[in-house]
């Protein structure tokens, strides 16, 4: 985009770059039989230095105006990125619920090879869940960089750890010891009211990660139990 390219392209690109991030992780786990945990640390190392070679180190800013207002923009005073969370959210959830595919990642996500038995082509559907993560993934950069109006090579880092304690609260929260949207959004909330709310008191930034270490402990930990009662 500070090159000229319009903004509705250079949003493609990074959405197929996403894409493809996604379709490289899903490749190594599910057809290299790495941990899925050691696979995307790996390819979140890569592309970390992918992007600093990009950006030659530095935060880019003056994007154009009608980017940012994807991230800046409001309706009904709400900010734009709630709506498009939601929708995306709304997505997902009838595609998980309603939808062949979207069973099976829960069935594979339970047994991977009862599922297999079952005459599940579990390779093939671990390469499209880890895509389509891939593709979301890039829809959040994008909108954090316009929410920011600038971009860096570790903009996003903060909220690694953020999505995993969301997810885990969410599976505590609706249909406990289970992966669920909704519960996961719920986890959002909560995690940013927190976060919002540590900022407000003037709380350190490491003593945020503190208190985001411990609760992602504790959702673990509760999560666990309640997979056990199950």
């Amino acid at each position: 985009m500070l090159g000229g390219v319009p903004v509705a392209i250079a949003i493609a690109v990074a959405l197929i770059v996403g894409l493809l991030v996604g379709v490289i992780n899903g490749a190594l786990v599910a057809y290299l039989n790495l941990s899925a945990f050691v696979a995307t640390l790996a390819t979140l190392t890569s592309v970390t230095g992918l992007a600093f070679l990009v950006t030659d180190g530095t935060t880019l800013f003056n994007l154009p105006p009608e980017f940012n207002f994807l991230g800046q923009g409001r309706f009904l005073e709400i900010p734009l990125p709630v709506f498009i969370a939601i929708g995306i959210s709304a997505i997902l959830w009838f595609f998980l619920k309603f939808t062949t595919l979207g069973r099976r990642w829960y069935a594979i996500g339970g047994n991977a090879e009862v599922s297999r038995l079952s005459g599940i082509n579990v390779k093939r559907a671990r390469l499209l869940a880890f895509a389509v993560a891939g593709l979301v993934s890039a829809i959040a950069g994008v909108l954090l960089a316009a929410r920011l109006g600038s971009a860096s090579a570790v903009q996003g880092e903060d909220n690694l750890l953020f999505s995993v304690a969301a997810v885990f609260l969410g599976m505590t929260i609706v249909r406990s010891g289970a992966a669920n949207i909704v519960g996961t959004m719920v986890g959002v909330g909560i995690i940013g009211v927190m976060s919002n709310g540590l900022n407000i008191l003037g709380v350190n930034a490491y003593v945020q990660q503190v208190v985001t270490g411990l609760i992602i402990i504790a959702a673990v930990t509760l999560s666990s139990f309640k997979t056990r009662e199950r």
